[in-house]
């Protein structure tokens, strides 16, 4: 088990470890003089750092492309109950330090989901988040004139991992199994998110928002493989969409080798809108 943590930390890693190569191999004159693979090694972590920046098959944003095309887009059912908002929107030590809310690129998760809520104020809502993000939602929701009275959040302080606070959130549904109700996150969170709550015998429909790469099929203009590829360069998000990627890979095989899933991959029933 620990080879496999430790295997997992590599892959997940591995762009801090292309860069550390890079990095030293250049601070020490390409190794040594006496290292003979000094030119193999520095060229194969220059070729594995144009690959994670771009967008090739099973690279970073090629996996989330995958993640992101799991479920489809679909319209909200018109006799929804509720639904489930998840946290990770926020900068957590920045949110701390100043005393306001610091978002971070997901932020669109959030800002997307609370326009589902405003929509259709019948609704509940349960807001699956630590401590920390739950009192910042509570703040955003009722600003943008959204009743506290429909909103349940996970209050447990001591609640780190995306398994504890989807655990602590599926007992704040009730039972869902003969009643509709959404789980709005990221696109790419998806796939574990919607794992997490279905090992808890909590039946959501995934309402997939907050895209970060093109090259789906819904997309309104469609990009081809030379400009996703020139786009990857532009905007170097590749290392962290490899780190994210690989997280949410490394996620789900924990899931279904720890048992707590039977398949690697969610499967649902498709909606009835």
């Amino acid at each position: 088990m620990i080879f496999v943590k430790v295997l997992w930390s590599l892959v997940i890693n591995l762009d801090l470890i292309v860069i550390a190569l890079l990095t030293f191999g250049t601070l020490f004159k390409w190794c040594s003089k006496t290292c003979s693979m000094k030119k193999a090694v520095m060229s194969a972590a220059a070729i594995l750092l144009v690959f994670m920046l771009g967008d090739f098959p099973f690279s970073g944003r090629d996996i989330l492309r995958h993640l992101e095309a799991r479920f489809p887009v679909i319209e909200v059912p018109h006799n929804i109950l509720g639904m489930v908002i998840t946290g990770g929107s926020l900068c957590l030590f920045e949110t701390d330090v100043r005393g306001s809310a610091v978002y971070h690129k997901t932020a669109g998760r959030l800002f997307d989901a609370l326009q589902v809520a405003h929509a259709h104020p019948h609704t509940e809502i349960v807001f699956a988040g630590s401590k920390l993000e739950s009192d910042e939602f509570l703040k955003l929701a009722i600003s943008l004139g959204i009743s506290q009275k429909r909103i349940k959040v996970v209050s447990n302080e001591n609640l780190s991992s995306l398994e504890a606070v989807a655990e602590e959130a599926s007992k704040l549904t009730g039972d869902t199994k003969n009643k509709k109700w959404l789980l709005i996150t990221s696109a790419y969170l998806m796939p574990r998110t919607l794992n997490i709550f279905q090992s808890n015998n909590c039946k959501l429909i995934p309402f997939p928002v907050d895209y970060h790469t093109v090259g789906h099929t819904h997309d309104k203009k469609p990009a081809s493989f030379l400009t996703r590829l020139t786009m990857s360069f532009q905007d170097r998000l590749g290392l962290i969409a490899w780190n994210i990627a690989w997280r949410e890979i490394a996620g789900l095989c924990n899931l279904r080798l720890s048992g707590k899933t039977k398949t690697l991959f969610p499967k649902i029933d498709a909606p009835k809108i």
